[in-house]
């Protein structure tokens, strides 16, 4: 299987946690329309555990690539914690998550003002036709963040 649809180096994202230092770049995320879904269909839902004050300093990015590597869904998060809860065609996904520190107010922040992306992690996952596929991301403010499917 071929996860690399971003620039991350995936390489060194293990299956359940690992980090990297670049932004992740790539082609333009597409518009998430679960109306568009059609056949088999789960949810997947994630939830950051994260402290609070991490938004003031930091804003959380979500990413679900499908097994090609292609982004599915991305979100931003400017609140903390860090909750997804989606549905999404029956398959195996990546869910990619990483933090950019603000400059600034984080409310207010721009590409410009964010800085390199850090603290990175991923986890494959399946969603399964009418099941909920549970991610888990513990993401303390001062270490590498690390995922668990449930």
């Amino acid at each position: 299987m071929r996860w690399s649809g971003i620039a991350i180096p995936l390489m060194a994202v293990g299956v359940l946690s690992g980090c990297g230092s670049e932004s992740p770049q790539g082609e333009a995320i597409p518009t998430h329309q679960p109306s568009m879904i059609s056949g088999p269909a789960g949810t997947l839902d994630v939830v950051v555990r994260e402290p609070s004050a991490r938004a003031e300093s930091a804003i959380r990015y979500l990413r679900v690539e499908d097994e090609n590597g292609r982004s599915v869904l991305e979100r931003e998060f400017k609140t903390a914690p860090a909750e997804l809860s989606a549905p999404l065609a029956a398959a195996r996904y990546r869910v990619v998550t990483w933090s950019r520190a603000c400059t600034g107010a984080c409310q207010d922040a721009t590409d410009t003002s964010l800085g390199r992306a850090m603290w990175i992690c991923g986890a494959r996952v399946t969603v399964a036709n009418g099941a909920v596929a549970r991610v888990s991301v513990d993401a303390p403010s001062d270490a590498d963040c690390s995922m668990t499917t449930l």
